[in-house]
């Protein structure tokens, strides 16, 4: 049996996500994970949240070339992150459909790399969060671990004492 791939996520993107989700309630909200490669794993380091019209109690639609923006705008801060995936909120505790695993897939195909999806499902009084890795067409489920901020750039580290 093959173990389920690790993805690291920072505790303060987990963070926002969930207060994200909380404040678009009771209508979806998403965005993209942005982040780094840590060994074989990826590590979210951002959360961004994107607004798109496109969104109402049971969907979220992201606008086309926000995702290319956003990278953009966290490579102006830290050359080392990229896109690694897509994330939104279901008000409702339902896990991914059908048409998030399919986008998913074809986001991976497309770009010839695995893609992450994180819904955050909303339970109670919380968000319940479930990671999953596309790999062409197969779509696994991930272990997330909480891990703290990405370290600055050696470059953008304060030497002085």
């Amino acid at each position: 049996m093959i173990a389920e791939p690790i993805v690291y996520v920072s505790e303060s993107a987990l963070e926002r996500l969930r207060v994200s989700a909380a404040h678009s309630h009771p209508l979806e909200t998403g965005g993209i994970l942005i982040g780094v490669t840590a060994g074989d794993s990826p590590w979210v380091t951002e959360v961004r949240t994107v607004d798109s019209p496109g969104r109402g109690p049971a969907q979220f639609i992201l606008p086309r070339g926000v995702t290319q923006r956003a990278v953009r705008d966290a490579r102006r801060a830290d050359a080392r992150l990229g896109y690694i995936g897509d994330w939104h909120s279901h008000p409702a505790d339902v896990p991914a459909s059908r048409t998030d695993l399919l986008t998913t897939r074809t986001t991976s195909l497309a770009m010839r790399r695995s893609v992450l999806l994180l819904v955050a499902r909303h339970r109670g009084t919380t968000y319940a969060l479930d990671m999953s890795m596309a790999r062409g067409t197969r779509i696994v489920p991930c272990r997330m671990i909480p891990t703290g901020d990405l370290p600055l750039p050696a470059h953008q580290t304060d030497t002085t004492s």
